[in-house]
């Protein structure tokens, strides 16, 4: 019995999906594994220079601090923290107000 010309194509296409199923897994295997890779590479690590960061604390907030750079390095709502700790007049409180997209106060013209 000769085989037909639709059930060729069939497999082909059934063995088609199944390599690219089977790369696509391989591909995902590797890329999370790039990413442990690159986290254990530069977690904790300074941006700026590549030093091992130590943390300290500032106030209730525990901050990431540079010794070769001195760079301060903050995690996600350590800076509202800082601020909120702080007075509405203070410094932190207006850079706050800017980087949330509101306006600095005006400061009056000295005479």
């Amino acid at each position: 019995m000769k085989p037909i010309r639709h059930e060729d194509e069939y497999i082909w296409v059934q063995e088609l999906q199944q390599r690219i199923a089977k790369l696509e897994k391989e591909q995902q295997a590797e890329s999370e594994a790039e990413k442990r890779r690159l986290k254990e590479a530069h977690w904790m690590h300074c941006p700026k220079c590549g030093q091992k960061l130590s943390p300290e604390k500032c106030g209730s907030v525990e901050i990431d601090v540079c010794p070769s750079c001195k760079g301060v390095w903050l995690d996600k709502g350590e800076l509202g923290t800082i601020v909120e700790s702080t007075g509405q007049g203070s410094f932190f409180h207006t850079c706050l107000r800017i980087l949330r997209g509101g306006q600095p106060p005006s400061v009056p013209p000295v005479r």
